[in-house]
């Protein structure tokens, strides 16, 4: 136990130097053009469109866990609920805040430090759980999303996205193809050690993970999974160099966007980012803290 704690904690500052440094570029991308930024700003509207299928009355409590910049806490407040938003990195959260000294947000936002490992909440006190962009840089997903089940209310949703590690554009480039991936980290790891590459912010990089293993840390909290797609296609690469140009590269990712919402064979499931709407039952065990069992700080991003 203590030995998982020291080495998250280590693992988790590299992630909140690297989301410090790169406050900007997170910040930026909703408003960039090429079809990354598309993709993040597809996954976005996504999100409050499910949310707002929801149909969750005036001052529903909603924690989104890793702000980041605060659009998503900001169109929340902006529909009524009651935001407590959080990030590990003062970056993030300092952009957040100025979101909420908008007219009119001030008394229906809050920002904060937090720790998705140890949320500083009561038992089943929101509405609503909200992690976009989460997953993909945490060490232990599977314990973040225990934590969320246990602040969310018996009736209450929890809205997660992953990083799909069966993306068509890392099976069609041969260097991101996830089976090289045991590959090159210990071929970096062996660089290191030789003293002939030096690790810095800049290696940091998301875990892809599979939709099972996703759907199999919500059940095993009891969440109940009520809907789920894969969005985003591209940027396409060879060998990491982009070989679609925008505005073409834009244009192919709503095509194939719109052959994988009409569930299209080979388009489903190999978008970009896997999104998930999951419920908890009224009736069901409680979920336990993980403060007490894992006492650590740090927080995801």
């Amino acid at each position: 136990m203590k030995k998982f704690t020291v080495s998250r904690l280590q693992g988790q500052e590299v992630v909140n130097a690297y989301f410090q440094s790169q406050s900007l570029f997170w910040k930026n991308i909703y408003t960039s053009g090429g079809v990354y930024a598309e993709i993040h700003r597809n996954r976005l509207t996504t999100a409050l469109d499910w949310i707002d299928s929801l149909a969750l009355a005036p001052n529903s409590k909603v924690l989104d866990i890793g702000c980041g910049a605060g659009l998503m806490s900001l169109a929340l407040a902006q529909r009524g609920f009651r935001v407590h938003a959080i990030d590990s990195a003062e970056a993030m959260v300092e952009q957040t805040r100025r979101h909420a000294m908008e007219p009119g947000i001030a008394k229906l936002l809050t920002v904060n430090i937090g720790d998705v490992y140890a949320l500083a909440s009561e038992d089943e006190a929101f509405d609503l759980v909200v992690a976009l962009g989460v997953i993909p840089w945490l060490e232990r997903p599977e314990l973040a999303i225990q934590e969320m089940a246990r602040v969310t209310r018996p009736g209450g949703y929890v809205i997660l996205t992953a990083d799909n590690r069966a993306r068509l554009t890392n099976l069609l480039d041969p260097w991101l193809n996830p089976m090289l991936t045991p590959l090159k980290r210990q071929v970096k790891n062996a660089l290191v050690q030789m003293g002939l590459h030096r690790q810095s912010v800049e290696d940091t990089g998301a875990t892809y993970h599979s939709r099972r293993f996703i759907d199999e840390a919500l059940t095993r909290v009891a969440l109940v999974k009520t809907k789920s797609i894969t969005l985003g296609f591209g940027p396409f690469s060879l060998f990491r160099h982009t070989v679609v140009p925008e505005p073409f590269g834009t244009a192919l990712h709503h095509r194939l966007q719109q052959l994988a919402d009409r569930n299209a064979p080979g388009f489903r499931s190999t978008g970009a980012h896997s999104i998930v709407l999951a419920q908890k039952p009224l009736s069901r065990p409680r979920v336990q803290s993980m403060r007490a069992e894992h006492p650590v700080s740090g927080a995801t991003v």
